[in-house]
C-alpha cells in the first residue's frame, strides 16, 4: 500500500527504494528500446529501463499503423530531403533530416534481422524478389514508405531488450527529473501496483516517454500524458515547436489507425454532398496531402455546410485488402464487430486531437540528442521531432526513434565514460523531500477532487474546434482564463490508491502541457501546419519561419517564450506570405 504521509521531513528518504545505474531510459516504445538496446548492447555499463506500462505494449509504437520511411542507398537523398522540408513548411531541422535519411537504412535492416533471428518473422514487408514493398502514401512524391509488423517489431526490441541484460521495470510511471550540480542525475517514480516511490540515481538520462494526447479519442496514447515535458520544464530546460499542436484523424464509431496504408492503397475522402474535396485544398496533393490539411479542411467543410465528411474504401483491390488485414487487423476487426464493411460503404470520418504526440512539441535537442540540460539526452516522441516541420511525409517518425535512439546511445555512453558514479547528497535529498511531498499531497484529501473530473474538464478546454484547430486571439486567451481556473483545482486533488495517485499526477502533467500550447499558439502570429489562425490566415516565411521556444525560470515559476531563428542550409524557403489553402471553403 501507499506509504504512510505521517513522517518527518529527515525520515523521508527511507520511504523510498534507491537503484543506481550507468544510463536510465525512460519509456519502453521504439525509441526507448533502441537507445537501451544500443547501449548496453557492449556490455561495459548497466542500463536501466523504466516504463509507464508494459515494455513492447504501452505507448505509441504497438501502434505504429504498420509505415516506416526508409531511403535506400538507391534512393536520392537531395529529392527526399527536399520533399521533407517542403512538406513540413520550412520548420524542419534541416540537419537533421539528412542525418535521418543518411542513417535509418542500416538501422531498419539491423532490427528487420533481429526479427528474424529472435522471432523467424520477417519485420519488413518484401515482394517475392526479397525488394522492400514501398507506396506512396500521404505527402510523398519522390520518397516512399516501406511496412512493417508493429506487433512483431515490438516483440523484436521486447527480446532484444532483454537479452541484452538492460534492468527493466514495468509500470512505474516517472514523475521527475533529477539534477544535481546542474546536470541530470535520475529520476523519481511510482511503482503503482506495490504503492512504492522509486529513486533511481544515473550519470545520463535518456527520456523517451513521449508527449501528451489529453487521453483524447485515438487509438494508442491513452496512458501519454506528457510527464518528461512538465518536469523537463521545471527544471529550466528548453522545449519548442507547442505551437504544432497536432491531429490525427479516425472514424467516429471507434478509434483505429493505419490511414497512411489505407490512402496510399486508393482510399479517398468524400464529404456530405459525395464530393472527392481535398483537391480544393491541396491541387497537387489531393488525397495523399498531410494531416494539417486534412483535419482543418473537415473543419472548413464543416463549416460551410458540407459534413460530415467520409473515408471511402471501395477502390481498394482485394490483394490490398487482405494486406491491410494481416497489417492493422484490430482496426478492421473494430469495423466487423458491429457489422460494418469497411471496403463496401463510406465510414465517417472526424479529427482526433493529439497534442504534443507526433510533431506536436516536446524538448528541444541538437543532433546529438541533447537537451539544454547536460546529462539529459531526449529521442523519439520525448523531443520536439525535429526533423519534422509542421507535418512532413508518412513513415518519418519511427525512422526518427531508430536514428534517434541509436544516437542518444551513443552519444550518452560518450558521456557518462568522464561523468562521476551517481551518488546521493543533500541537494538531491532536499529535492526528494520535496517531490515526496507533493507526489503524496492527493493521499491526504480522501473527499476532494476525483482526478478523472478534472482531466475531463482540461479535454473540454483542448479539445474544442476554436482551440485545437480554427483558432484566434479571443479563442485562446478564453481557454488560458479557463485553463487558469481549472489549476486551482490541483491542490484539491484525491487519490486513494496507486493508480488514482498517477491519475493525479498526470493531472499535473496535463495542465502544464495545455498551457505551453496554448501560449505557444498564441505567440505565433501566423498561420502555418496545424495552427490555422482566423485572424493570422497568412502563412508568413519572412516573419515567422521561427521555432517558438519555451522555457521557465525555475526562480520566478514564469514561462518565457521567443522566436529562434535556424539555419536552413540545404532548402531555401520562399520569403513571400502566401494563403494557407489556395481555397477555404
Amino acid at each position: 500500500m501507499i506509504h504512510d504521509m505521517r513522517v518527518k521531513p529527515k525520515t523521508v528518504l527511507k520511504k523510498f527504494h534507491l537503484f543506481t545505474t550507468d544510463i536510465l531510459v525512460v519509456g519502453g516504445g521504439l525509441a526507448g528500446c533502441m537507445a537501451a538496446i544500443k547501449a548496453a548492447i557492449a556490455g561495459d555499463q548497466k542500463v536501466t529501463l523504466v516504463d509507464k506500462g508494459l515494455l513492447g505494449r504501452s505507448g505509441s509504437s504497438i501502434f505504429a499503423a504498420g509505415v516506416i520511411n526508409i531511403c535506400t542507398p538507391e534512393d536520392r537523398t537531395e529529392d527526399w530531403l527536399k520533399e521533407v522540408v517542403v512538406r513540413g513548411e520550412y520548420l524542419n531541422d534541416q540537419e537533421w533530416v539528412k542525418t535521418l535519411l543518411e542513417e535509418i537504412y542500416p538501422l531498419a535492416m539491423e532490427v528487420d534481422r533481429w526479427g528474424q533471428e529472435i522471432l523467424s518473422k520477417p519485420i519488413l514487408k518484401r515482394q517475392s524478389s526479397g525488394e522492400l514493398i514501398r507506396l506512396r502514401g500521404r505527402g510523398h512524391e519522390h520518397s516512399r514508405i516501406s511496412m512493417l509488423d508493429a506487433l512483431t517489431t515490438m516483440d523484436t526490441m521486447t527480446r532484444k531488450v532483454n537479452s541484452a541484460g538492460v534492468e527493466v521495470f514495468n509500470r512505474v510511471m516517472i514523475t521527475d527529473i533529477l539534477v544535481k550540480d546542474g546536470k541530470a542525475a535520475g529520476a523519481v517514480g511510482i511503482d503503482y501496483r506495490e504503492g512504492k516511490l522509486l529513486v533511481f540515481l544515473s550519470k545520463a538520462l535518456i527520456m523517451a516517454a513521449s508527449g501528451c494526447g489529453f487521453k483524447s479519442f485515438f487509438i494508442g496514447h491513452k496512458n501519454l500524458t506528457g510527464e518528461a515535458h512538465r518536469t523537463a520544464l521545471e527544471h529550466g530546460v528548453l522545449l519548442r515547436h507547442f505551437d504544432q499542436a497536432n491531429s490525427n484523424c479516425t472514424a467516429k464509431i471507434a478509434d483505429v489507425h493505419g490511414l497512411n496504408l489505407m490512402i496510399g492503397m486508393g482510399g479517398r475522402f468524400i464529404n456530405a454532398k459525395g464530393e472527392e474535396f481535398l483537391s480544393r485544398y491541396d491541387p497537387k496533393l489531393g488525397n495523399s496531402t498531410l494531416m494539417p490539411t486534412i483535419v482543418l479542411a473537415f473543419c472548413l467543410e464543416n463549416d460551410g455546410g458540407r459534413g460530415p465528411v467520409f473515408l471511402d474504401l471501395s477502390a481498394i483491390s482485394h490483394e490490398d485488402r487482405k494486406t491491410l488485414r494481416d497489417l492493422i487487423p484490430e482496426g478492421i476487426a473494430v469495423f466487423e464487430s458491429v457489422g460494418i464493411d469497411p471496403f463496401s460503404q463510406p465510414i465517417e470520418w472526424i479529427p482526433a486531437f493529439f497534442g504534443s504526440i507526433v510533431q506536436g512539441g516536446g524538448i528541444h535537442i541538437d543532433t546529438q540528442c541533447r537537451s539544454s540540460l547536460p546529462g539529459l539526452y531526449v529521442v523519439g516522441d520525448s523531443s520536439s521531432s525535429p526533423h519534422q516541420g509542421t507535418a512532413s511525409v508518412g513513415g518519418l517518425n519511427l525512422a526518427f526513434c531508430l536514428v534517434s535512439g541509436e544516437r542518444a546511445a551513443r552519444f550518452s555512453k560518450r558521456y557518462t565514460k568522464e561523468a562521476p558514479p551517481p551518488l546521493m547528497d543533500a541537494g538531491l535529498e532536499e529535492q526528494l523531500t520535496s517531490i515526496d511531498e507533493r507526489i503524496k499531497r492527493p493521499l491526504r484529501n480522501p473527499r476532494g477532487k476525483a482526478p478523472d473530473e478534472v482531466i475531463s474538464k482540461i479535454q473540454q478546454i483542448m479539445l474544442r474546434g476554436d482551440v485545437a484547430y480554427l483558432v484566434d486571439e479571443s479563442s485562446l486567451k478564453k481557454a488560458l482564463r479557463q485553463l487558469e481556473e481549472v489549476k486551482e483545482l490541483r491542490s484539491k486533488l484525491m487519490a486513494r490508491d496507486g493508480h488514482e495517485l498517477v491519475k493525479a499526477m498526470e493531472v499535473h502533467s496535463m495542465l502544464g502541457v495545455a498551457e505551453i500550447i496554448l501560449r505557444s499558439r498564441l505567440f505565433r502570429k501566423e498561420s502555418r501546419g496545424f495552427l490555422y489562425r482566423k485572424d493570422f490566415p497568412l502563412t508568413n516565411n519572412r516573419d515567422w519561419l521561427k521555432w517558438i521556444m519555451v522555457r521557465k525560470d525555475p526562480s520566478t515559476e514564469n514561462l518565457e517564450l521567443f522566436a529562434a531563428d535556424f539555419p536552413t542550409p540545404y532548402v531555401k524557403p520562399p520569403t513571400e506570405p502566401h494563403a494557407r489553402f489556395p481555397v477555404i471553403g
